[in-house]
Parts: structure tokens; C-alpha cells; sequence
């Protein structure tokens, strides 16, 4: 999960989108002005107050795994990170196994080649 050290209007709009809800509805949750969060979007930058921080904090918690997805690509992070599963490792060893050994073939098949490479 994403954690937020500090929150800024660039996150919040990242997380209202994430829930995808309205200015309105956004700005009623989290019990401010709908024009609070227009200056949020219109300066990134700002920093809301603690009280808004812990509310915001609340709502990521609380948020949907997709929502949760949703927030970390709108900031531009990647959390969708996929477990290797232990079929496609024994697949990728073999496979190197086999290159290494043709590797090693080839290589031993042509003398001259193995002094020129």
C-alpha cells in the first residue's frame, strides 16, 4: 500500500480520482469547500492542514484495492508487483542450463571460432 508522509494537493486529487468521485462529493467526505479542492488542483504544492492529513490518511486506508492501484499509477508509481512463481523459475533455470550448455558446445565444437570471439 501507498503511504503518504505528507500530503499535498497533488495527492488528494490523486486520491479523489482514485475513488472517483466528484469535487463536491470529495469536498463533503472530508467536510471542507469543493473550492478548497479546486486550489489544491490549481497548486499541487499546498500542504492541508493535520486534521486534513489524518482524514486523508483515513480515506486511503478505508479505500478499495482498486482505488489503491488507481492512486499509486495517478502519482505515477507501480504497485502492481507479481509474485514469481516457482513453474516459471524451474522454467528459467532450465532454459539457462540449456544455453549454457549449447553455449559451451558451440565453443568447444569450433576451435577457431572459440579464438576469434
Amino acid at each position: 500500500m501507498t503511504v503518504i508522509d505528507e500530503w499535498t494537493g497533488r495527492h488528494a486529487h490523486a486520491l479523489r480520482t482514485a475513488l472517483r468521485l466528484t469535487n463536491e462529493a470529495f469536498a463533503e467526505h472530508l467536510g471542507i469547500s469543493p473550492r478548497t479542492l479546486t486550489k489544491w488542483r490549481e497548486r499541487p504544492e499546498l500542504v492541508p492542514s493535520p486534521f486534513l492529513q489524518e482524514a486523508l490518511d483515513t480515506y486511503l486506508k478505508q479505500a478499495p484495492p482498486d482505488a489503491h492501484l488507481r492512486f499509486a499509477a495517478n502519482l505515477g508509481l507501480d504497485q502492481r508487483q507479481m509474485p514469481i512463481d516457482d513453474t516459471v523459475l524451474t522454467q528459467l533455470n532450465t532454459a539457462l542450463g540449456d544455453l549454457a550448455r549449447a553455449l559451451a558446445r558451440l565453443q568447444t565444437d569450433d576451435p577457431e571460432r572459440s579464438r576469434t570471439a
